[in-house]
């Protein structure tokens, strides 16, 4: 019975010193913590994981008229959904003037919020109105074409601006890199015809990440140590993702996999039919890409380029704006330091760009 005391005491004294240690980390943002446990949400605040669901054909959603808040050294943000899930004010007054804006954290305007966002940065300097159908939470391309052709396409609109993302967006549906996973959503493989077929996993469960075991939720509820675990599991997958590629610095635009780049190809081309109407992809680089670029690399070389590149002059309802090649002075003052994704200055200069392609 004593042995049995002193270990209880021994745990509870460490799980006080994790919870103390975690906090102080939280505060003063020594590590980059955003999870916030539930107790000490606002009462109109959800969680980060609870804020997207994963049920429909495409994976990654919202949950409608739903609320979060994500706070780290470098940017507070509120993220609001309107009545059909979209990081958005309300679709209610749609028309047929409206564009339809798709991608991943990018679109949906990570870190910043709603007014910062390059959605809104662009109705204010063409007066046109976007309805923002962006999602962050690992979607990729197929993804894309599966919000709109299932959901976005059935909101008038007569342009369609698709954001892609190179560093992400090449292996988010490749299956080889999410073998095991039994997340709701959509992958592609390879047929006998060398065409490419979507599925979802049969083993994949809808909104897994909600249906986590009870020790494991009451832990994310209740204590701030599971965001300091959360922080490091991240870092590690990261450092994992470094040592996979070989180098430090990996590059979207110049060192993804020659089959990730045909498969993406081939459902832009899909994208672009599906639509038929005037299509924009803007591509999306991140430091990284831009320092291999002004280092020399030759965007002429590279496949997924050409491909885009070949499209754009054969089909009049398709451009193609690759960001990369309109640099800035100081490039740092993109992009959010403690995370990667666009400050509100980055959110302004790609619709600064983008604009004078719509008008």
């Amino acid at each position: 019975m004593t042995k049995f005391k002193n270990y209880f005491i021994l745990s509870f004294v460490l799980l006080i010193s994790f919870e103390l240690i975690s906090y102080f980390i939280y505060k003063i943002k020594i590590l980059e913590i955003s999870h916030k446990p539930k107790i000490y949400l606002n009462k109109d605040e959800i969680s980060n994981d609870e804020w997207w669901i994963e049920e429909n054909l495409w994976g990654s959603w919202h949950i409608d008229n739903s609320k979060t808040r994500q706070i780290r050294s470098c940017y507070d943000a509120t993220y609001i959904s309107n009545e059909v899930g979209a990081r958005d004010s309300s679709f209610s007054t749609n028309t047929s003037n409206d564009v339809i804006l798709i991608g991943d954290s990018f679109a949906e305007g990570y870190g910043v919020n709603l007014i910062d966002t390059s959605q809104k940065y662009i109705e204010k300097l063409t007066g046109l109105n976007v309805l923002n159908f962006g999602v962050s939470n690992n979607t990729g391309i197929v993804q894309y074409y599966e919000i709109y052709k299932n959901f976005a396409k059935n909101y008038k609109h007569n342009k369609l601006i698709i954001f892609f993302l190179p560093s992400n967006d090449f292996g988010e549906n490749d299956y080889n890199n999410w073998r095991g996973s039994k997340r709701y959503r959509p992958y592609y493989k390879v047929t006998e015809n060398n065409n490419y077929e979507i599925f979802i996993p049969k083993n994949a469960i809808k909104n897994h990440k909600s249906k986590t075991k009870k020790i494991k939720k009451l832990f994310k509820d209740f204590f701030w140590t599971s965001g300091l675990f959360i922080n490091l599991n991240y870092n590690y997958k990261i450092y994992r993702a470094k040592k996979k590629h070989g180098k430090d610095t990996f590059s979207g635009y110049f060192d993804s996999k020659l089959d990730q780049q045909k498969a993406a190809i081939y459902f832009i081309k899909k994208m672009i039919k599906e639509a038929n109407i005037g299509t924009y992809l803007v591509s999306i680089p991140r430091l990284q890409d831009f320092d291999a670029f002004n280092q020399g690399e030759n965007l002429d070389d590279v496949y997924w380029i050409k491909s885009l590149n070949d499209i754009s002059k054969n089909n009049k309802n398709f451009t193609f704006i690759d960001l990369i090649k309109y640099p800035i002075s100081n490039l740092n003052d993109l992009y959010l330091k403690c995370d990667g994704h666009w400050t509100p200055k980055g959110n302004k200069w790609a619709a600064e760009i983008i604009s004078e392609y719509l008008k």
